[in-house]
């Protein structure tokens, strides 16, 4: 069974290790390393990109999304039960300076639009933007 909750739930078995200690590497931030190459250009192409960008973890992932999105000062919205709010060890605040501002979720998970509205805080220097 392959369980998705977090990277490090599901472990590999012995044929995953072994094609990873064959897996031809090299440096990734000089684009040599062929198996992140390749990856990341089956990502982009399987999801309609024009480019993909292999991360370490889900948590990383996470922050580089947030961090693309947000400027330093800026807040954003999330649910209560947000992965990157709840466990992720407030690296958004602590890495990126960006501000969540937790949400109550519906008992359905989702996030109700009249709460998100209601958390919008007025363009003025006081708030995070």
């Amino acid at each position: 069974m392959i369980d998705f909750r977090s990277d490090t739930v599901t472990l590999p078995d012995e044929a995953m290790r072994t094609a990873m200690a064959n897996a031809p590497v090299g440096d990734d931030v000089y684009r040599d390393d062929p198996s992140v190459n390749t990856l990341e250009e089956w990502a982009a192409t399987r999801h309609g990109f024009d480019s993909a960008l292999f991360t370490a973890s889900g948590t990383q992932a996470n922050l580089l999304a947030l961090m693309a999105h947000c400027e330093r000062g800026d807040e954003y919205l999330c649910g209560q039960q947000a992965h990157n709010y709840k466990y992720e060890a407030g690296g958004a605040a602590v890495l990126g300076s960006i501000q969540p501002q937790p949400i109550d979720n519906a008992p359905d998970g989702s996030l109700p639009f009249d709460k998100l509205a209601a958390a919008i805080k007025p363009n003025d220097f006081h708030f995070a933007r």
